[in-house]
């Protein structure tokens, strides 16, 4: 190897090392980019819901076949955000089971008040948020029934013409919704109606018991969703 190639690649090596170096000083090094911060914090708390509501404790006394009484029920709420109003109903409770069972019910032996009697519910002015004038939900082993869909609103207009014409299965929903999306102030107030239809006979007879619950939520949230 003559001098001047030897000074080429001794250069070269000189120059790799260095460049080695260098590297080796920015990875170790610190503050290799601007940075700057803000500190914070952060703080919540939970708002509130309230339901108020008039007498819930209705009757319907003095029932005469094929004439139907109404009682109401008024509310209003006081919240943090919107809400919703329902009408719930316990299934597991007797006095359900005998006012809007199956036949096949195994709370209540022969089932609900069926083409028996009639119900609805409505709010304010507006049209029935669900009526029926066959009580009975469906059994077990048969389809068919009234369409009702998640809000418990729906059913059937369709009244028996004859003593064997029988209408849908039709029993009441657990959960009815009432209003929606109600702000601190509003409310409304709910039309609950009831009879026996011109098939029933017996007199001095006692026609139905069932509780109720009139539940506030939150908005887009049913009174039977679970808490997870």
């Amino acid at each position: 190897m003559n001098k001047l190639k030897a000074a080429r690649v001794g250069g070269f090596i000189g120059t790799a090392g260095l460049t080695a170096a260098l590297i080796g000083f920015a990875v170790s090094g610190t503050g290799a980019y601007f940075t700057d911060s803000a500190a914070g914090a952060i703080s919540a708390s939970t708002g509130h819901l309230t339901l108020s509501t008039t007498d819930t404790s209705l009757s319907f006394a003095d029932l005469v076949p094929g004439t139907y009484k109404t009682d109401d029920v008024t509310y209003h709420v006081d919240t943090s955000g919107p809400a919703d109003v329902w009408l719930v109903f316990d299934p597991t409770t007797p006095g359900f089971a005998a006012f809007t069972g199956p036949k096949d019910s195994k709370v209540f032996t022969g089932g609900g008040l069926g083409r028996y009697g009639h119900f609805a519910v409505s709010v304010d002015n507006g049209g029935a948020l669900f009526q029926s004038y066959n009580l009975a939900s469906a059994p077990a082993n048969e389809s068919g029934g009234c369409a009702v869909d998640a809000n418990g609103h729906g059913g059937s207009t369709q009244q028996a013409t004859s003593p064997t014409d029988t209408p849908p299965y039709c029993g009441v929903p657990t959960a009815i919704k009432l209003s929606s999306g109600l702000t601190t102030g509003q409310g409304a107030t709910a039309h609950l109606t009831f009879g026996v239809t011109g098939k029933w006979t017996a007199q001095y007879a006692s026609v139905a018991s069932v509780p109720f619950k009139i539940v506030a939520t939150q908005a887009g949230v049913r009174p039977d969703a679970l808490n997870f």
